[in-house]
């Protein structure tokens, strides 16, 4: 074999190596960024808005429950969407409670109310329960997104490289929509009761007591 031939079996030895290594390195870049589309498209941005869409149907089936059509009032609304949130836990939900009088407050018909109060209540009960459920699987969603874009030198690397959290995060509320690192921000901002806040901020909390019956 001659010595030229020699050389260009080498080379060309040496450019299908480098074309493999270029396809290798391309596959696995383009995996990561398939990965972080896959949560941003498929898993943050839907669960986020699903979060809304659980507490319109709250609100819509408050209505329902009292059996008349919902109202126009934003007031009202603003209500029962603190109360699924839990901004009312301290008061209890009994009929004198700050919810009852809140509610009666936007609320006309009083007769009506105090008549199917029972079933109210329990209506919001679960309905917290459920929003609850809705809050922590996209706050694991968010802990698993993180993981990712953070897991491994080199990972992380091309993760940074790539500019996730990308402009495909998108925190959409109503009209306004939020993009990228923006948005990751905005869902990790989860609703807290003013107790929650002003107990974290102090780094005290005043022990629970039961509510009493008012009058």
């Amino acid at each position: 074999m001659s010595q030229k031939l020699k050389t260009w079996l080498i080379v060309g030895a040496v450019i299908l190596a480098l074309v493999i290594i270029a396809f290798s390195i391309y596959g696995y870049i383009n995996n990561i960024r398939n990965e972080g589309i896959d949560w941003e498209v498929r898993q943050l941005n839907p669960q986020y808005v699903d979060n809304q869409n659980y507490l319109s149907a709250f609100i819509s089936g408050f209505y329902e429950q009292i059996g008349v059509a919902q109202t126009q009032t934003s007031a009202l609304d603003t209500v029962l969407t603190d109360a699924v949130k839990g901004r009312y836990d301290e008061g209890g939900f009994g009929s004198g409670s700050s919810l009852f009088n809140a509610i009666a407050e936007n609320y006309p018909d009083l007769t009506q109310l105090a008549a199917n109060w029972g079933k109210i209540q329990d209506y919001i009960t679960a309905q917290r329960a459920g929003y609850r459920d809705m809050q922590s699987k996209l706050l694991d969603m968010l802990g698993g997104y993180d993981n990712w874009r953070l897991n491994g030198f080199v990972h992380s690397a091309v993760v940074r490289m790539l500019g996730f959290p990308s402009m495909e995060l998108k925190a959409r509320i109503g009209e306004n929509i939020i993009y990228g690192q923006a948005a990751e921000d905005k869902m990790w901002q989860i609703v807290l009761t003013q107790a929650a806040l002003d107990a974290y901020n102090s780094g005290t909390m005043d022990p629970l007591t039961v509510p009493t019956a008012q009058p």
